[in-house]
C-alpha cells in the first residue's frame, strides 16, 4: 500500500479537527479518525465527500494525517508566492502571511 493516498471524507469532526477517510478502491475501507493538517494554525474545514490527500505512516492506514482537499479549485482558495511573500487568495480578495502574522502579534 502506498503511503500517499487520495480518498473521500466519510466523516469530519470540526470540534477535534479530525476526519475519517473512505477509500472506495480498498474494498470500501474507512479509516479511523485522523488529524487534519492545520498549516500556520489555520483550521481546514472539510465536508463529507471532499476529495483529500492523506499521508499514512508506513505501518498502515490507521496512522497518518489528512493534508487537505486534493483539488485546490474545490475550495476556491489559492496559495501562491507573490513578490517574495506567501499569499492566500479567494473570491473576496487576498492576504499575505506577513499580514496575518502582524494581526496575530498585535493581540
Amino acid at each position: 500500500m502506498s503511503n500517499i493516498r487520495i480518498g473521500f471524507v466519510s466523516k469530519y469532526d470540526e470540534s477535534t479537527g479530525m476526519a475519517a477517510i473512505y477509500y472506495p478502491d480498498r474494498c470500501h475501507q474507512v479509516t479511523s479518525f485522523l488529524p487534519v493538517f492545520s498549516p500556520f494554525g489555520i483550521t481546514q474545514k472539510l465536508k463529507k465527500d471532499d476529495v483529500v490527500l492523506v499521508l499514512h505512516l508506513s505501518n498502515g492506514t490507521e496512522a497518518g494525517i489528512v493534508m487537505g482537499i486534493y483539488d485546490g479549485s474545490a475550495s476556491g482558495v489559492e496559495i501562491c508566492v507573490q513578490n517574495g511573500s506567501l499569499v492566500f487568495k479567494d473570491k473576496s480578495g487576498m492576504v499575505s502571511l506577513s499580514q496575518i502574522i502582524d494581526v496575530v502579534n498585535r493581540r
